[in-house]
């Protein structure tokens, strides 16, 4: 059985990978995907209230078989900067929650936010989860659930975002038609 930790907010950080209006693809073809948002906390934010309530829930679903966050197969907060100095997790915490529930999506001013387009990879906000322990036959661990997204301001968009045709292409004109020699 789970045990579940107190409801707890993210410090502010940006957003990326954002499924709070429709649930993502899952992996496997069997399952149904998930509603779920990844953000990339600063790693000079205070995340200790986390931390704590990870470690809180840990010990008391596993008691001493739990040695520490970083001791877990799948750790609930990721390094980023294992993903290399180029990637924008790089010098942040990536913090994930999930939820088969449609997350509530706000504003910063805690109204409704209700256009998909609006929260996007690069703006910034924050994330209401819950920790909770699972276990399955592979092995057990810490997940997040989650509650709410705020979107707290715009950001700069991430790399792959849709760009116009007009900015990807050059246009032609005239007779285009070449042989296949002109190719090659």
């Amino acid at each position: 059985m789970a045990t579940y930790g107190n409801k707890i907010t993210t410090p502010m950080g940006r957003i990326a990978f954002p499924y709070a209006f429709e649930k993502a693809k899952s992996l496997d073809p069997d399952k149904e995907g998930k509603y779920e948002v990844t953000l990339y906390i600063p790693k000079e934010d205070d995340i200790s209230k986390l931390l704590e309530e990870i470690n809180r829930v840990a010990k008391e679903a596993f008691g001493s078989r739990y040695i520490g966050q970083d001791k877990l197969k799948h750790p609930p907060i990721k390094d980023g900067d294992e993903k290399g100095t180029d990637h924008p997790a790089y010098g942040h915490w990536i913090v994930r929650g999930k939820s088969n529930s449609k997350p509530a999506v706000v504003k910063g001013d805690l109204s409704p936010l209700t256009e998909k387009e609006d929260l996007y990879g690069g703006c910034y906000g924050k994330l209401n989860l819950t920790p909770a322990s699972y276990q399955i036959p592979s092995g057990w661990g810490i997940t997040f659930y989650l509650n709410a997204v705020q979107k707290v301001k715009d950001g700069e968009k991430f790399a792959g975002t849709a760009s116009s045709p007009e900015d990807m292409f050059e246009a032609f004109s005239g007779d285009t038609s070449m042989s296949m020699d002109d190719h090659f």
